[in-house]
């Protein structure tokens, strides 16, 4: 009683028992059961301020059975989640899962992990027999399943009644077909379905009835083809990033899916390497993609370790990544089809062209540069990082094109980062400044960045007379393609 009384008086003690109790919101990661145990073990205050706390003995992992029935009397009528990891196989216990089902309509987030087979099999049927009752409080639920038949959950799981679910990441496994009134789903993920197993109807089934959905991501998880009839067309309003990561390119979902204004669209395909027998094609531009009406930001990567295309624009963002511009000893196709592809988009408002890694010669590139760079009426900003600059100076040059008109009118600034093998033209640069100024295209600003030693030694006093601003820099390291100036760069790594 005497060292109760005593340690009653510790600074910490006459602080309101609430702070104390707010201090596990602040932990993360996967000790939070660990550490708060240990607080209830320091004094007979806190462990009377902890262990009143429902809040901190919600996860339930079905490992130990004294376990999961204190925290179970502790967490007493609050909302838990359960957390399955069948990695540690040996740690579950059928027991303890058994003290928790009862309870189940309470959960609030299920997350079953790395059950390898056979596993899943058995304990997937006990399961989807304990979870056959309705869950309201249900916001999270997570499965990831490596089995090679691909099944789909049970119309059973919870009833088909999952009014408040906000997130699902599917890993392995379909969702089910009776799951109606998706209504408060934001999130939704899907991995590692074979595009054989999956119908594009069920996926615009599962669309239609999740109208809230912001976040879509489907990885190695979309149909090869379609089988529904072309003019069914999914609107998602909500819509805010949409990422498909796929080993060939495809476009089949897309072509059926309205995508709204401010709508990122990330599209990376992942080959087996260069010389891979799949067909190279670009997919297709669809009508419905609405995220980008205009480009105001273009950038394109033709580097050997990533090939991409990202266009900005005020209402949404495009991201292809994948090895289908190619280049080497069939460059004409590979530049041509990106042409193509460019085509189909409205870039007469492009401000800002970034060209990472162009390598292809120059009687191959130099009408393909011009149709790029056709369209461009107010363009202000061309960035080359270690790629050839000639044909973009050509182009540029009034005399040099096939119609000996000015591209880009509005061109004020150039800006090459020159790095071995390639060269810097300083002659076609000051001929093509030259003309353009004669013509009322005069350049505002031309930088140059190179490596130190190979430094251009070039006097830059001609190309000052035609030029407002020259400035020469030296600096080893490029910029990456994708923070050039104005591009906001797709979340996490591709």
């Amino acid at each position: 009683m005497v060292r109760s009384i005593k340690n009653s008086f510790a600074a910490v003690n006459r602080t309101p028992p609430e702070v104390p109790s707010l201090i596990p919101d602040y932990w993360e990661g996967s000790d939070r059961d660990e550490v708060s145990i240990k607080l209830t073990h320091v004094c007979r205050s806190w462990r009377e301020v902890f262990v009143s706390r429902p809040s901190l003995w919600t996860r339930l992992d079905c490992k130990n059975v004294e376990k999961t029935k204190v925290y179970i009397e502790r967490l007493k009528t609050s909302p838990f989640e359960i957390f399955l990891n069948g990695l540690a196989s040996r740690d579950f216990r059928m027991e303890a899962f058994n003290l928790m089902t009862p309870h189940i309509g309470r959960s609030k987030s299920l997350s079953i992990s790395n059950w390898p087979p056979p596993a899943p099999v058995i304990f997937f049927e006990i399961l989807f027999r304990r979870f056959s009752c309705v869950v309201p409080l249900l916001e999270k639920l997570k499965i990831n399943l490596k089995h090679e038949s691909t099944p789909a959950l049970s119309g059973r799981l919870f009833s088909a009644v999952l009014s408040s679910l906000r997130e699902l990441d599917l890993t392995g496994i379909l969702m089910p077909r009776s799951w109606k009134g998706l209504n408060n789903l934001t999130t939704f993920s899907l991995s590692d379905v074979p595009g054989r197993n999956i119908l594009l109807t069920h996926l615009l089934n599962f669309s239609e009835s999740s109208p809230r959905l912001r976040d879509v991501l489907l990885k190695y998880s979309i149909p090869g083809n379609s089988n529904a009839p072309p003019e069914r067309i999914v609107s998602l309003p909500n819509l805010k990033k949409l990422k498909a990561i796929a080993r060939t390119p495809n476009s089949v979902l897309l072509h059926h899916l309205s995508i709204p204004p401010g709508t990122l669209v990330v599209l990376e395909f992942t080959f087996r390497g260069a010389r891979s027998p799949i067909p190279f094609h670009i997919p297709d531009t669809l009508d419905n993609l609405h995220n980008i009406s205009h480009i105001t930001t273009m950038n394109l990567c033709f580097g050997p370790e990533r090939r991409a295309i990202q266009l900005n624009g005020p209402s949404g963002q495009l991201y292809i990544h994948g090895t289908w511009v190619r280049e080497g000893a069939r460059s004409r196709t590979g530049t041509t089809r990106l042409v193509r592809f460019l085509d189909r988009f409205d870039t007469s408002r492009c401000r800002r062209l970034g060209i990472t890694r162009y390598r292809c010669p120059l009687p191959v590139i130099l009408r393909s540069v011009y149709q790029l760079l056709y369209p461009m009426n107010n363009l202000r900003t061309l960035t080359l990082i270690e790629s050839n600059s000639l044909p973009f100076i050509l182009a540029l040059d009034p005399d040099e094109n096939s119609n000996e008109i000015v591209l880009c009118p509005k061109l004020e600034e150039i800006v090459l980062y020159i790095k071995p093998p390639f060269k810097f033209h300083v002659n076609e640069l000051l001929r093509m400044a030259k003309k353009r100024a004669s013509r009322d295209a005069r350049l505002s600003a031309i930088m140059i960045v190179s490596a130190y030693k190979l430094a251009p030694s070039m006097e830059l006093s001609g190309l000052r007379k035609h030029v407002s601003r020259v400035e020469r820099m030296f600096d080893d390291v490029p910029p990456a393609w994708d923070t050039l100036p104005g591009n906001n760069p797709p979340e996490g790594n591709l």
